[in-house]
């Protein structure tokens, strides 16, 4: 067993884009994780060698289209090592933009328990925001006010699986939304995932957002 509690996988090369400070917020993530005293390292995707960990946090754009010669390249081997990890019962926790990375290979969908759909996936603009915490008495949850303030994105129409546990929504449009959500996978195929949509940037990840990921992340470590 690795003696790596946490991998932060940050957005690099394929798995970068225009819209996101990868390098900062999986910094912030870093920091928030190393003060439990967890030992972390932040991995660009462009890094030589996937590095194993107990749980790994994906924190990357969704990539561009296939490039010549990319079967042998470092972010394959990082996707088919996250992928490896999660298919295993590996805890996983996807972060923001996640949702689309990896979207050449249906089997993250599947970990997930959802994906951002191009075309169809939006957010309104990022900004201040009330959501809902509705997770109950769930472990991530529990104790957590009905409604917390956010500044950030708020994913929107993203497509999600029946099997997921949402634990934080918001209304837009008038319908309700997941953005936190916990996937277990079914029964033949377990898995062990955690998508938080939040997290657009470093400032996003303030005092509320640094105790939601703490949750997660304790939840997610405790089976591993």
């Amino acid at each position: 067993m690795t003696d790596l509690d946490v991998a932060v996988l940050s957005g690099q090369g394929r798995y970068a884009d225009p819209w996101h400070d990868f390098i900062g917020t999986s910094t912030r993530i870093s920091e928030i994780l190393r003060a439990t005293g967890l030992t972390v390292q932040v991995c660009g995707s462009d890094a030589d060698e996937p590095v194993p960990a107990r749980l790994l946090i994906v924190n990357c754009g969704g990539g561009a289209d296939a490039i010549p010669g990319e079967a042998e390249s470092v972010s394959v081997r990082w996707r088919d090592a996250v992928l490896g990890h999660a298919l295993a019962g590996g805890p996983v926790l996807a972060v923001h933009a996640a949702t689309n990375t990896f979207y050449d290979d249906p089997r993250w969908a599947e970990v997930l328990g959802g994906r951002w759909v191009p075309g169809t996936s939006m957010h309104p603009p990022g900004g201040p925001a009330t959501v809902q915490v509705t997770g109950g008495d769930h472990p991530i949850t529990a104790g957590m006010p009905a409604e917390i303030d956010i500044v950030d994105e708020r994913y929107s129409y993203l497509e999600t699986s029946p099997a997921i546990v949402p634990l934080v929504t918001q209304v837009h449009d008038g319908l309700v939304h997941p953005i936190v959500w916990t996937h277990t996978g079914e029964a033949d195929a377990p898995v062990r995932a955690v998508v938080d949509t939040l997290g657009h940037d470093v400032p996003a990840y303030g005092d509320v957002r640094a105790d939601l990921l703490r949750r997660e992340v304790s939840w997610l470590l405790a089976a591993a």
